[in-house]
């Protein structure tokens, strides 16, 4: 048996880009992760797609559950997106090398709370403190008159607020949104706002 450290899940969940469409549908509520992962029933994380560490959603995790690998059960790979324990150890096995009986792996169970339909840069949420842009934009429009920011930063974060994330980066290019938040997101910092 194998003996992995604890990991913390703090403030996102990496998922292949695969599993994305099933997770948005309700189809896949949990991820198995061979080791000991520890995460709060209750707490939200980012759900972040690989490759390209984009967040897709918001979820609650609402359960964490650590088995052995022979304990997994038909109920657990369906949870998962799958059709039976076969089907979601072939895709542990790939993911993790080969797992034996013994091997622990912890079951986290997830719903979605928010879904974010252009998806947003996972560098771009830790620069804001995972705070999410719309937010940014939202707390720009309520104070915008203590910040004092230039014209260009103000039609960025309009354009966020009432357009989506996706269309300011299509009007503006992700650079120079990018910079907006950032400028935007020191600013209330700056001002006590957050």
């Amino acid at each position: 048996m194998r003996k992995a450290r604890p990991v913390q899940i703090r403030k996102f969940i990496l998922i292949d880009s695969s599993y994305k469409s099933r997770i948005l549908r309700g189809d896949k509520v949990t991820t198995v992760r061979y080791g000991n992962y520890e995460v709060k029933p209750g707490s939200e994380v980012y759900l972040v797609v690989t490759p390209s560490d984009t967040a897709v959603a918001r979820v609650r995790i609402t359960k964490v559950e650590r088995k052995k690998v022979r304990e997994l059960t038909n109920e657990d790979a369906k949870l998962d997106g799958f059709s039976d324990v076969r089907e979601l150890l072939r895709e542990l096995n790939k993911i993790y090398g080969e797992l034996h009986g013994d091997d622990e792996v912890t079951v986290i169970g997830f719903e979605v709370i928010k879904r974010f339909g252009d998806g947003i840069p996972l560098k771009w949420l830790k620069g804001l403190n995972y705070r999410e842009p719309a937010e940014i934009a939202r707390l720009y429009l309520e104070n915008q008159e203590k910040l004092n920011l230039n014209r260009e930063t103000d039609f960025i974060m309009r354009r966020i607020y009432n357009e989506g994330l996706g269309r300011a980066v299509r009007t503006f290019g992700p650079r120079r949104v990018q910079n907006a938040l950032l400028k935007t997101y020191h600013a209330l910092y700056g001002a006590g706002i957050i």
